[in-house]
């Protein structure tokens, strides 16, 4: 079988990404599989805001459908955690760089990703605030002080480049939006319509796993 990376388009408050975690949860299951996650910082720099009234009626409507497409729940938590909160930060880049030093530390920066998703979505928690950042990472089983040194460097070394990178990748993938996935094999790459897999991540292993024997 051959070796092959899943590259994962997302951004951490992309309600769509989080329907589309069991997707990842899948592939991660598949053996020589490397997956890559790239952030596309939508609400990074000078898009960052505070939740407001008018973000709540965005997100609402979409919600409801992500939820119908994909069966992921918006638990009561993260509506009355977040959503009512108007001094809640969303800033897409420290969840980012909380995923990029879990990566960069112990190869884990999926499983923060799904972490951060389940803090912000099931948990109401505000994933762009350090103190949560170094709460998840103590839970995870990283000792928090050294996380966060981590995390600091990456933020003021690589973020941005990362996010630069992530957005070309993007662009190169004739994506329309994100979540976008492409299965990359000896340098070649395929795009994974998300669409056709979002309710159906066992056939979505399945499909790359065939590729994968090919």
């Amino acid at each position: 079988m051959s070796t092959a990376t899943l590259h994962y388009v997302y951004d951490p408050f992309c309600g769509w990404c989080y329907g589309a975690a069991p997707m990842i949860t899948a592939a991660t299951a598949i053996p020589g599989l490397e997956i890559q996650a790239h952030g596309v910082g939508m609400l990074s720099g000078d898009k960052s805001k505070l939740m407001s009234g008018e973000w709540r009626d965005f997100v609402r409507p979409h919600e409801a459908r992500i939820t119908a497409f994909s069966k992921q729940t918006f638990a009561d938590a993260y509506v009355q955690g977040v959503l009512e909160h108007e001094n809640v930060q969303l800033d897409s880049s420290p969840p980012i760089a909380a995923m990029l030093t879990a990566q960069q530390l112990s190869g884990r920066g999926i499983e923060m990703l799904k972490r951060l998703q389940i803090a912000y979505y099931q948990e109401g928690q505000a994933i762009a605030d350090r103190g949560v950042i170094a709460g998840i990472a103590n839970e995870l089983g990283f000792e928090p002080e050294s996380f966060m040194a981590t995390f600091d460097l990456i933020t003021a070394d690589s973020l941005q480049d990362h996010i630069e990178h992530s957005n070309e990748m993007l662009e190169a993938l004739n994506a329309r939006g994100f979540p976008a996935f492409a299965l990359e094999i000896d340098g070649q790459m395929e795009v994974l319509a998300m669409g056709h897999y979002l309710s159906r991540p066992a056939l979505f292993k399945k499909d790359i796993e065939s590729r994968l024997a090919k």
